[in-house]
């Protein structure tokens, strides 16, 4: 059976310096490049919904502070 690998394109690998030899591995989330010996393990992305709340504020409320000021 033929193994799928997926490279990442423009990659470079920041030990041989090689472009285009980063691949990854969707078995286990890890980044290696073919050329080399360099392996990673894939970044995790950071959940931001934390640091995107909306505030709301009333327009009157806003104005009346406004013109105490």
């Amino acid at each position: 059976m033929k193994r799928f690998v997926q490279f990442i394109a423009g990659a470079i690998c920041p030990e041989c310096k090689s472009k285009d030899t980063i691949a990854l591995n969707p078995a286990d989330d890890e980044i290696y490049c073919v050329k080399c010996d360099f392996v990673e393990k894939r970044p995790e992305i950071k959940d931001s919904n934390n640091n995107s709340e909306i505030k709301v504020i009333n327009i009157d409320d806003f104005r009346k502070n406004r013109d105490k000021n």
